[in-house]
């Protein structure tokens, strides 16, 4: 099984709205959304799955379909990330302890100045002069059967750090943007010598041994200047489980140190229940299919004039919304709500999220950006903008060809929702994304991208990216995070607070989208219709 063969690519996708789907998600690895089921064999896909290996994107968020249905929730905590092969329930047996037997390692080979490839072999094989997996693998014992589920746990944590997600997500506890662990589970075939792992800009890496398990570490940077996305990654294996662990962490607080303790102090535990792991491994015509043409889901990146004109609301209008709710009566997930954008304002300074604006910056909760461009007095700081031309990550790293400066505006709206049916809600998902969209001389409209609107050598610019929630008014349960109305009764209307920080030069094309989503145009999105932001500008 090549890993690298299971990045599921967009055909076609544009490289700049592939780059501003790539940024988002790495700028939201602490933090996942609900999951995601395709129309295809009912296979859960979680946001973060649509995360490359190399801490990048090759697939959009699309529409989820039920049970649940937004795109974009950015703070709701839910199931384990990266499930890398479609039988990744069946894995893992007995609890994992110090001084288990290892009849297998790992092996790595350079490619290139920053590729690196991964393979299995036997502990008792140091090389290979002829280049057989079979030899490296001798003595190596394939399981009849593994266990059906596995749980994880963490006998160390790094101060201010903690686990949830059944031990599959690590974060810090006041600050879900100042780093995290994502821990992913693979399991191994019937021939694991298969197996090929290729990581592309890797700048550093060791081979270690971790606990009785061999391991090996990964420090990845997609600029070569070295000023972000800087990940790493630690890769685990677990022959006596036939299962291999997938640490994963991204623009953090997290040490190497810190790292390595947390991994060697993992306990796998799996259930006494098992299934033939032929049974867990099931034929390619038997994988689910996954569809991967935007279009068929009902999405595209360009759209007649018309379309989005046509269901257009303006500030102060009342029109209806498919809400998310948990309620333990319903028996429906999905709920048809009003929405109203009572009123938006544009600042210059954080003052306008209120009194407490100092207090909302420090909290943790929201994006590190409120604090990252406004100054001690919370008056707003430009953004550096570099235009950026990417590597292939074996030969070469992305490269900064050019950088310049946008003035920022922070942009508030108070939104009403309102329950006009029979049933009170509790745990209202609400998701309020600006968009934008600009209008060709073709009377065509598509998504905004900074990169195309002067020629030059580069493929992305950093911020060419949609605005996701800066800031939002708290509430829901705490095991679901922040972005909900804890309680809506019937009748009702409760009032929400939602900001972003927006560059000045992209007003004249903000549109808002109460369905969620930044990055694709969807038609239920068009039927809903957004509310139209342009008129901010003046």
């Amino acid at each position: 099984m090549n890993l690298e063969n299971m990045r599921e690519e967009f055909p076609e996708m544009p490289e700049s709205m592939r780059t501003m789907i790539e940024q988002e998600v790495a700028s939201q690895m602490s933090v996942e959304t609900p999951p995601r089921v395709s129309s295809a064999a009912g296979r859960t896909v979680h946001a973060e799955n649509a995360a490359r290996l190399d801490g990048a994107v090759e697939t959009p968020p699309r529409k989820a379909e039920q049970p649940q249905k937004n795109r974009s929730t950015g703070r709701k905590k839910a199931g384990k990330t990266f499930l890398l092969v479609a039988a990744a329930a069946a894995i893992m047996c007995t609890t994992v302890a110090a001084g288990t037997a290892i009849r297998a390692r790992f092996f790595t080979e350079a490619e290139g100045d920053y590729g690196v490839n991964i393979t299995i072999g036997s502990a008792e094989t140091e090389t290979d002069s002829e280049g057989s997996m079979a030899a490296l693998l001798a003595g190596l014992e394939v399981p009849e059967e593994i266990p059906a589920s596995v749980t994880v746990e963490a006998s160390y944590l790094p101060e201010g750090m903690v686990q949830y997600d059944d031990g599959w997500k690590i974060d810090y506890e006041d600050d879900i943007w100042g780093g995290s662990f994502s821990i992913t589970e693979e399991i191994m075939g019937e021939n694991p010598a298969e197996t090929q792992i290729s990581e592309t800009n890797v700048v550093d890496s060791e081979e270690l041994e971790l606990n009785g398990h061999y391991a090996v570490w990964l420090e990845k940077e997609y600029l070569d200047d070295g000023s972000e996305n800087t990940t790493q990654m630690l890769y685990i294996l677990y022959p006596e489980v036939w299962r291999i662990l997938r640490i994963y962490s991204m623009n953090g607080k997290v040490t190497k140190d810190e790292l390595l303790a947390v991994a060697e102090g993992l306990i796998v535990t799996g259930s006494e229940e098992t299934m033939l792991l032929a049974d867990a491994l099931p034929e390619e015509d038997d994988l689910p299919e996954i569809d991967d043409d935007p279009e068929e889901d009902g999405a595209c990146t360009a759209v007649e004039a018309a379309a989005v004109e046509e269901n257009l609301h303006q500030i102060g209008d009342s029109f209806e919304i498919s809400a998310y709710s948990d309620s333990e009566a319903d028996e429906e997930n999905f709920h048809t709500v009003s929405v109203r954008v009572s009123e938006a304002w544009v600042s210059d300074n954080m003052s306008a999220l209120g009194d407490d604006w100092q207090s909302i910056l420090d909290s943790g909760i929201y994006t590190n950006d409120l604090q990252t461009y406004s100054d001690e007095d919370g008056n707003l700081l430009p953004m550096q903008i570099d235009y950026v031309k990417e590597g292939d990550g074996v030969n070469s790293l992305n490269t900064v060809v050019k950088t310049e400066e946008a003035e920022q505006k922070l942009i508030c709206a108070t939104i009403e929702y309102t329950n006009n049916g029979d049933a009170a809600l509790h745990n209202v998902l609400y998701n309020a994304d600006l968009i934008t969209l600009t209008e060709g001389d073709d009377g065509m409209i598509s998504i905004y991208d900074r990169s195309t609107l002067e020629e030059g050598d580069w493929d992305y610019a950093t911020i060419s990216r949609g605005y996701a929630m800066d800031y939002y008014t708290a509430g829901g349960e705490e095991t679901n995070g922040s972005n909900y109305i804890t309680d809506l009764l019937a009748g009702e209307t409760v009032t929400v607070t939602v900001a972003w920080l927006v560059r000045v030069d992209e007003m004249p094309y903000l549109y808002l989208n109460m369905e969620g989503g930044s990055y694709l145009i969807y038609a239920e999105d068009l039927a809903t219709g957004y509310v139209d932001f342009r008129s901010l500008e003046n």
